[in-house]
């Protein structure tokens, strides 16, 4: 049995929360959820993630049927994302004040013991395994679209560096900036234990490989805020967002 819980933050600085998560158990078996981290002013950002959230969760509520081939997931997480793209991005170029915004997005598929996942930037995706050689240890499975992630590769800085850096906040990939974009595809075994999707507000202040006791034993929403209130305790400079999928 699927149990998913999720929560949002506005954190403790910004006056307004641009964070959108959306999540569904269809059966037993078979669930998806959504973290987006929208960009581009209060307005803007805010718009981008709530509207990408709400097409890509329309249109996975009506293609993840029970009946729906494994196989299947992959072309409906994709078409989802680009229906997505290309509304947030109509909307941009409709309204002025709009302009320019777009939004990161993870989006996760539970379909009996296949996890499938599409991500667009620095929102990310953990998974907490019950067995195999470390069980209940934080196994990063995206890898961010960002400026400080190339700096990461080239080996100029750090993971820990990166945290601080001032460019840390620049996405080199996202939903609704350009008429047309590419996600990053993944797909693996995931037969008993915790996803985490989040977004940067929670990673860079509360990272989950600090806090993996808190995730793998979250059962209700109000645990799953007390890995929120460690984001801010730890000066929640950001929107802070969190949805855990257990199984």
């Amino acid at each position: 049995m699927i149990k998913i819980y999720g929560g949002t933050d506005r954190g403790r600085v910004r006056a307004t929360n641009q964070d959108t998560y959306a999540y569904k158990v269809v059966d037993e078996e078979t669930a998806f959820a959504i973290v987006c981290d929208g960009m581009g002013g209060e307005k803007g950002g805010h718009v981008a993630s709530a509207k990408a959230a709400e097409v890509i969760g329309q249109a996975l509520t009506r293609g993840l049927t029970p009946q729906l081939p494994a196989g299947s997931v992959k072309s409906l997480l994709i078409s989802a994302a680009a229906a997505a793209n290309a509304v947030v991005y109509e909307m941009g170029c409709r309204d002025e004040s709009l302009d320019g915004m777009g939004t990161t997005v993870i989006a996760v598929v539970v379909k009996g013991d296949l996890l499938c996942a599409i991500h667009a930037g620095d929102s990310r995706l953990y998974l907490f395994e019950n067995d195999g050689e470390n069980p209940g240890a934080a196994q990063r499975l995206t890898r961010d679209h960002s400026v400080v992630q190339l700096l990461i590769d080239s080996g100029e800085i750090s993971e820990q560096e990166a945290r601080n850096h001032p460019k840390r906040n620049y996405i080199t990939r996202a939903l609704g900036v350009e008429r047309s974009t590419e996600v990053e595809y993944t797909e693996r075994a995931f037969r008993k234990g915790q996803l985490l999707l989040c977004s940067d507000g929670l990673y860079n202040y509360a990272p989950p490989e600090e806090h993996a006791a808190l995730i793998t034993t979250c059962t209700s929403e109000q645990d799953l805020f007390l890995l929120i209130d460690e984001a801010n305790k730890a000066g929640g400079a950001d929107n802070i967002t969190a949805v855990i999928v257990a199984k």
